[in-house]
Formats: structure tokens, C-alpha cells, sequence
């Protein structure tokens, strides 16, 4: 070592731009807080009677559980009907869904053809128009086509509204699969369908996973549409079902509306824990582009 090196000042090793900043840590308390406080009060409260849910202080574990609340909320307020609706419509949803949007991504992802980037971008493009927008057009589509209250209308708009977000998404993980693949399966005699059916859909089952948890949180959710579309009682889903809730001729029953909203949110957990595997290497894939 020469004198310079020994007379030259140690630096200190600095805070690179993606390490965390101690700093931080003291507000990661107070925002669990924040957002964990009032949603636990929430989802607990499903299980408390009206007086003490309006206790002061107010208590975030009940005193006295009770499933008084969800036993009217299935037997006397039929919030069974809804879910039930949501169910049919969602599963429909994604199912069509993913098959035409699937068929679309691996056309786009095997095949060049001219204007094809302009497609995407046009497909993408469709994705930035609010369904608010939409809201007449889709009733008088269906009023004239006298699907109107039914669920064949939400399953006909959602799946529209839902290809193209699901065409990009299943492009990426079809560009993935190497080409060769198919020119082996076609030199074994496959037709493109069975290609398309036996090889490259169990290969990207990440990428199906994710478009699909996607497809499913959007339908189960969606509010405007169905409202607008659909808001008989016998084909309305669980957002509308919600919302009788504050109807001018109903009786608010904060306890049972909270034990609908716990019921309404666990098919969305349910379905992304049997997805979740899945779903973490999809999005893994696509921070790995």
C-alpha cells in the first residue's frame, strides 16, 4: 500500500437510491394503523349487535360475537340471490374471457401481419375510455337485443370490456414460449388448436392466472354497470345487493350491511389464495421483462 492510500481519507459506504430509509420506519406503524384500524372495525363488525357497535370507545373485537347478523342477512334480506348472480356472471366472465382473449394474444403473438402494432396500441387505447362513457350505449345495445335484466348482458358487456387488457397480458407470456415448440408440435402432426390447446396454454398457466384474478376482481366488483343493466332483485349482484342498503324504503342495519360487505370480500380472498402460487410467479415474470 503507498503513502497516498494510507493518507487518503476512508469514505463512508452512503445509502444507495433503492435501500430503505430508516426514517421510514416510524411512520410504517401509524399508517398499519391507520388502514388496518378502521377496516378491522369493519369486518368485526358483522359480528356485533347495533348497540355495541356504536359503543364509545368503540371496540374493534366484539364483546358478545354473534351470528344473529348473518343469519338475517341470508334468511330474511336474501343476500344468498346475490352472491349467487355474482358467481354465474364472474365465472362466465372469465371463462369467455380468457378463451377469445387467449385465442386473440396467440394469433397477435404468432402471426406478423401489417398495422399489427396499431392493433395493440388500439386495443390498449380501448382500455383508457371510463365505463361511465359506455353506460347508455350498452343499455340501448340491450334493450334492443331484449337482454336487458339478465345475466347474459353483464357476461356479454364484461367479457367486451375485458379482452383487451387480457390480449396484452396473455401476449407477453405467449411471446415468452419459444416458436420452436410449435413447429415441433406441427411437425408431430398438430393441428394449431391442438398447439395452441395441449402445449402453450399449461405453459403459461402464470400468465392465465393473472389475467384471470383480474377478470374475476373486476366483474365481482363492478357497480355501475349491472345497476343500470341489471338491477331486477332476481339477476342483481352482490355490489347492487349492497346498495339496497341505503335505499330510500329500506331499514339500515349497519351490523347486517357490514356482514354483507365480510361476505362479499371472502370469494376474492378465497379465489386468490387457490390462485396465489400462480399469480406471484406471473407477476414475477413480468418484473422479470
Amino acid at each position: 500500500m503507498t503513502i497516498a492510500q494510507q493518507g487518503a481519507p476512508r469514505r463512508r459506504p452512503g445509502r444507495g437510491p433503492l435501500d430503505p430509509n430508516p426514517v421510514a420506519y416510524i411512520f410504517y406503524p401509524l399508517l398499519i394503523l391507520a388502514v388496518l384500524g378502521p377496516l378491522s372495525w369493519a369486518l368485526f363488525g358483522g359480528f356485533k349487535n347495533a348497540n355495541e357497535l356504536f359503543t364509545y370507545p368503540p371496540t374493534i373485537w366484539p364483546r358478545s360475537p354473534t351470528l344473529q347478523n348473518f343469519f338475517d342477512l341470508f334468511q330474511r334480506l336474501g343476500f344468498g340471490n346475490y352472491i349467487w348472480n355474482t358467481v354465474i356472471v364472474s365465472f362466465f366472465t372469465v371463462l369467455f374471457t380468457l378463451f377469445f382473449g387467449g385465442l386473440a394474444a396467440y394469433a397477435l403473438s404468432r402471426w406478423d401481419f401489417r398495422y399489427k402494432n396499431v392493433l395493440l396500441v388500439a386495443l390498449l387505447g380501448l382500455q383508457l375510455i371510463p365505463s361511465t362513457v359506455n353506460i347508455v350505449p350498452y343499455y340501448m345495445i340491450m334493450n334492443q337485443l331484449g337482454l336487458l335484466n339478465t345475466h347474459a348482458a353483464l357476461v356479454i358487456i364484461y367479457t367486451a370490456t375485458h379482452i383487451p387488457i387480457t390480449v396484452w397480458v396473455l401476449k407477453g407470456f405467449f411471446d415468452t414460449v419459444p416458436r420452436s415448440l410449435d413447429e415441433a408440435a406441427a411437425i408431430d402432426g398438430c393441428s394449431k388448436w391442438r398447439t395452441y390447446w395441449s402445449i402453450i396454454m399449461p405453459l403459461s398457466l402464470p400468465g392465465l392466472s393473472v389475467a384471470g384474478f383480474l377478470i374475476f376482481v373486476s366483474a365481482w366488483s363492478e357497480f355501475l354497470v349491472p345497476l343500470v343493466i341489471a338491477s331486477n332483485k332476481d339477476v342483481a349482484v352482490a355490489s347492487v345487493g349492497l346498495f339496497t342498503f341505503f335505499g330510500p324504503d329500506s331499514s339500515m342495519s349497519y351490523p347486517a350491511l357490514l356482514a354483507a360487505t365480510l361476505v362479499t370480500v371472502i370469494p376474492v380472498v378465497i379465489g386468490y389464495f387457490f390462485a396465489q402460487r400462480y399469480i406471484v410467479s406471473g407477476l414475477t415474470a413480468f418484473a422479470e421483462k
